[in-house]
């Protein structure tokens, strides 16, 4: 299988609450997010929402540099 048959994630979807991220995608044409758009968005979030998509974020954080450690070591 084609490596390309895979449909994208988009990051945000996977860290945001989904009523914030339906509100911040709304305003973002190419999909592309700036810090402030998203302190925004967080500031309707409660604390418990701010603390969880922040764990989460880190989380994906780490994965992240693990799959880019592991690529950029081969040769």
């Amino acid at each position: 299988m084609s490596f390309f048959h895979f449909v994208a994630v988009d990051p945000l979807a996977l860290l945001l609450p989904s009523a914030i991220y339906q509100k911040i995608i709304e305003g973002i044409h190419p999909h592309v997010p700036k810090v402030a758009d998203i302190q925004q968005a967080a500031r309707s979030m409660t604390p418990e929402e701010r603390t969880f998509t922040l764990a989460r974020a880190r989380s994906l954080a780490s994965y992240a540099k693990v799959v880019e450690e592991a690529i950029a070591g081969m040769k």
